[in-house]
């Protein structure tokens, strides 16, 4: 009978054996290729190959491409080793499905190489497709993309970046492209745009950001089945020059819309009413002179057209715009609004004022300040003539930031809790001064009158609720 002391010996031995064992190279071809496809660049992948036998060549099954070659000012020597690298790939590789191929590449790539590329990588069943070429010190090369690419039949998500060419042909169809990222490229002429996105039939995210001189006069967005919207304009446009955006999306639920204003750029939104969500960041001007009210207004009809939306967001330059504006915002309702988000100085209460009164079914209030220390003296606020419908019959929670602890902060703050009937929590926050300043801020914003029977107010540093005050 065998004695403990040699039992445990034996099994001892046993572990051990199994400690040596190389349990990763008995897994199948197919596991391996997978987790090398986590690997951040194909350049890891193919660095496996001095592993073993097994190891040299299984590189080649992995169907994820990725090259990525964006030091800044690389030699030509360097550059045309990365081509070379690229080529060898590709010849060697087995895949004949490739589920994601990125270049990200810069400085003196030939274009040919870039189109063939990009060829193979269609001719290969490509789902997703990268590709960002930016040359440096060469900003008058632009690649012109292959004519197949507009016709791949197997791509999901496309992104296209930086000095690229987009020329569609006369037929345009990728029935299957559902997210589409189209940065700082350059367009053949307006029709380039239209064509490529009408050419996407379950197009479901679009990703727009303009450079200055992408020979686009007036930037089309029609698509029935696009859901999410991110349009940025460029930066610096010609002067004199009138660009315009027209977007009609009828299934679109959320918008983020930047752009300048003072450029003179036109925005015409039809079919949105499915809008769920809507952020706008419009600047008014480039330095310190007021804008001309003409623009300004025609901010005002950009955003009473998000009318339906259930969530919106204004910055602060966007509220600050609003501001020159000799139209009013309230002469529109917003009948689905239920949570506003607003950066505002002084001189934009009556912008917030209008809007509090248009969203006649507000829930949710966040307010962030900005600063205007030259403001601290006189009250800018002036309350409304009639109290918004919101503050009596749904307006429920207001977060208020950033708050210098001045006179018209105050009065709105006062006038709030006086006459919102439901309203169940005030978020205060504020940087300004020490413990002793924030108590006493809070000590007289306590003794203000609430409506609200079962209003509790928090006053909180930026991180988040430090202390809860309630009174009945």
């Amino acid at each position: 009978m065998e004695n403990p002391s040699q039992k445990r010996l034996t099994l001892s031995s046993e572990m051990d054996a199994g400690a040596s064992v190389d349990r990763i190279s008995s897994l199948p071809d197919s596991v391996l290729c997978h987790i090398l496809s986590f690997l951040p660049t194909t350049k890891y992948a193919v660095g496996t190959s001095i592993l073993s036998k097994r190891w040299k060549f299984l590189w080649t099954g992995v169907p994820y491409l990725l090259f990525d070659d964006d030091r800044f000012h690389k030699s030509p020597e360097r550059v045309r080793k990365f081509e070379q690298f690229v080529n060898k790939v590709l010849l060697l590789s087995t895949v004949q499905n490739i589920l994601k191929f990125r270049l990200c590449g810069n400085e003196f790539i030939e274009p040919f190489y870039v189109n063939a590329w990009i060829s193979t990588a269609i001719i290969r069943n490509v789902r997703v497709l990268k590709v960002q070429v930016f040359y440096y010190c060469r900003a008058d090369v632009v690649i012109e993309l292959p004519s197949c690419l507009f016709t791949c039949r197997t791509l999901e998500d496309l992104e296209l970046w930086d000095n690229l060419d987009i020329n569609t042909p006369n037929l345009v169809c990728l029935p299957r492209l559902k997210r589409l990222t189209l940065s700082d490229v350059q367009y053949r002429n307006d029709e380039s745009v239209s064509k490529l996105i009408s050419g996407c039939p379950i197009l479901e995210f679009l990703d727009i950001c303009r450079c200055s001189f992408d020979n686009v006069t007036v930037f089309v967005i029609s698509s029935p089945s696009l859901k999410q919207l991110r349009f940025r304009g460029p930066d610096d446009f010609p002067e004199n020059l009138h660009y315009k955006v027209a977007i009609n999306t009828p299934a679109l639920e959320s918008l983020d819309y930047s752009n300048h204003i003072w450029q003179h750029i036109g925005v015409n939104f039809q079919n949105i009413t499915s809008l769920v969500r809507a952020k706008i960041d419009v600047e008014a001007f480039p330095g310190d002179d007021p804008p001309q009210s003409a623009f300004c207004n025609s901010l005002v009809e950009l955003v009473q057209a998000l009318h339906g939306v259930k969530i919106l967001t204004l910055s602060q330059k966007t509220m600050n715009a609003l501001s020159y504006a000799t139209t009013c915002l309230s002469t529109r309702r917003f009948e689905g609004l239920t949570k506003l988000v607003v950066g505002a100085g002084c001189c934009e209460w009556t912008c917030l004022q209008d809007l509090v009164e248009a969203a006649v079914n507000l829930e949710v209030l966040d307010f962030t300040k900005n600063w205007h220390r030259e403001h601290t003296i006189e009250s800018c606020w002036r309350d409304p003539i009639e109290v918004p419908r919101c503050l009596i019959t749904s307006l429920k929670q207001i977060s208020l930031e950033e708050l210098e602890g001045c006179e018209d902060e105050l009065a709105m703050i006062g006038y709030i809790l006086k006459h919102g009937s439901v309203l169940n929590r005030m978020h205060l926050s504020s940087k300004v001064g020490g413990l002793s300043t924030k108590f006493q801020l809070t000590q007289k914003i306590l003794l203000f009158p609430r409506r609200s029977p079962t209003c509790q107010i928090a006053f909180c540093r930026q991180a988040g609720p430090r202390s809860l005050f309630s009174k009945s």
